[in-house]
């Protein structure tokens, strides 16, 4: 499960939980063809957005991701990121 907690001064921290199953059904849903349709046929409708944005996205395919997946999962309980500023605001991300 990945955790994001979110502190801010004076506040509680917010703590997000994000299971691998969430994380890997978005991912596959990213790499199909018809999700990728649909954002092309936005982009049109949209000329407003720069053309090479989404381009990289689009190469990505599931092959690609699949194992680096399966390395996360098993790193549990890995600190990936764990930032704080001078104001007591702080942002941390594990596994």
């Amino acid at each position: 499960m990945l955790k994001i907690m979110i502190k801010q001064e004076n506040q509680k921290p917010k703590i997000i939980r994000l299971p691998y199953l969430f994380i890997d059904v978005g991912l596959r849903l990213a790499t199909t063809r018809l999700f990728w349709k649909i954002i092309n046929s936005t982009k049109r409708q949209n000329q407003e957005q720069e053309e090479h944005q989404w381009l990289f996205l689009e190469q990505i395919d599931w092959q690609d991701i699949q194992p680096i997946l399966k390395e996360i999962k098993k790193n549990k309980g890995m600190t990936i990121l764990d930032i704080q500023d001078k104001n007591g605001q702080a942002v941390k991300v594990e596994l």
